[in-house]
């Protein structure tokens, strides 16, 4: 009998906000990517620590919980808040919707934001790596500029976004971050795409005015363009950008560019990626390249099994790495300049 009434009881719990509940739907979903790292950072290490070693990094896993809500006429409220885990050290934070998180309405004029989100140029640059949160991350190269932290493959908090529909396979995307009481201190990003069948082509710009990030007193900015084309089972991709007064320095300007292909045949998929770091303007010898080969192994849809290797040749005052850029771990690898940092990676992702 007293099984029958805790039965009871617990159905009219659930019951009970299924009768008050809208049309709104929830959705939980996540991306989940462990690896076992051999990071390899050629520096003389520090008393306690050693330059060769294996680390399990986290590799951007992370959880999100979205929904939205149909409020008539074609409009509707949006939501979501993302969280990125980490299963141990190693994986920055872990403070609640510390990823893409925001409040919005969509309609047939596109898509309106408030909160937290991948900056357009950051956008553009994630649909062209070929190593996207693992060993041999682009954003090793296009991002990590200066000790300072230059670079634009940022996720600003508290900004308003502007997403339009897509026209014939063009859409573009404009965001704003406010000065909120700093002289100075707006940023903005925007990028124009085209995406229809196998092609893809986009350019982006960003700017940070004097009071964000660095810790110069200019304005830094940047320019991004890529593409990447599709042909039977391959990939090609390709990427330029032009940053200039990274981290507010007068004259800390440099470009980069890469190249990266993909070929997939049945479950397994090779590939190949190489980008390469100018010296700044202003200071020779400041120059890198990284280069990355990978397999993965597709189990499913959902489950993918890799291995991946990424080297980085840097010039004698550069002190560029394989890891770092999203991977998990290796941004807190100290390298010094003028080294040639390497890594190898086992790992498997899985999307739910």
């Amino acid at each position: 009998m007293n099984k029958k009434m805790i039965a009871l009881a617990l159905a009219a719990a659930f019951a009970a906000p299924a009768a008050f509940a809208d049309t709104g739907t929830v959705k939980i979903s996540g991306y989940l990517n462990l690896s076992l790292d051999r990071l390899d950072t050629d520096t003389p290490p520090a008393a306690g620590t050693e330059d060769k070693s294996w680390y399990v990094s986290s590799n951007s896993s992370n959880i999100v919980f979205s929904g939205d809500e149909p409020l008539g006429n074609g409009l509707k409220a949006i939501w979501q808040m993302q969280n990125f885990v980490s299963f141990g050290s190693g994986n920055g934070s872990n403070a609640w919707t510390n990823g893409n998180s925001f409040l919005g309405l969509q309609g047939g004029w596109g898509t309106f934001l408030l909160g937290q989100n991948d900056s357009p140029m950051k956008v553009l640059g994630r649909k062209v790596d070929l190593f996207g949160n693992q060993i041999g991350d682009s954003r090793s190269i296009i991002n990590q500029l200066d000790a300072t932290g230059g670079g634009m493959d940022s996720r600003p908090g508290n900004i308003i976004q502007y997403n339009s529909p897509a026209w014939s396979g063009f859409q573009a995307s404009v965001q704003y971050g406010p000065e909120e009481g700093v002289t100075d201190g707006d940023r903005w990003s925007a990028s124009l795409g085209y995406e229809n069948g196998p092609l893809l082509l986009g350019i982006a710009y960003s700017r940070n005015n004097a009071g964000v990030g660095g810790v110069g007193t200019n304005d830094e900015d940047a320019w991004r363009l890529a593409g990447g084309y599709s042909f039977g089972n391959t990939r090609v991709v390709g990427l330029f950008q032009k940053s200039n007064d990274v981290g507010g320095f007068t004259g800390d300007d440099v470009k980069v560019w890469g190249l990266g292909a993909a070929h997939k045949f049945g479950a397994h998929t090779v590939k190949a990626q190489y980008y390469k770091a100018d010296d700044y303007d202003n200071a020779p010898n400041t120059g890198a390249n990284m280069w990355a080969l990978g397999w993965d192994y597709a189990f499913s849809k959902r489950t993918t099994a890799y291995v991946a290797y990424a080297r980085t040749s840097n010039d004698t005052f550069a002190a560029y790495a394989p890891f770092g850029g999203g991977q998990g771990y290796g941004q807190n690898l100290a390298v010094g300049a003028g080294r040639d940092p390497s890594g190898i990676s086992l790992g498997m992702v899985h999307k739910f």
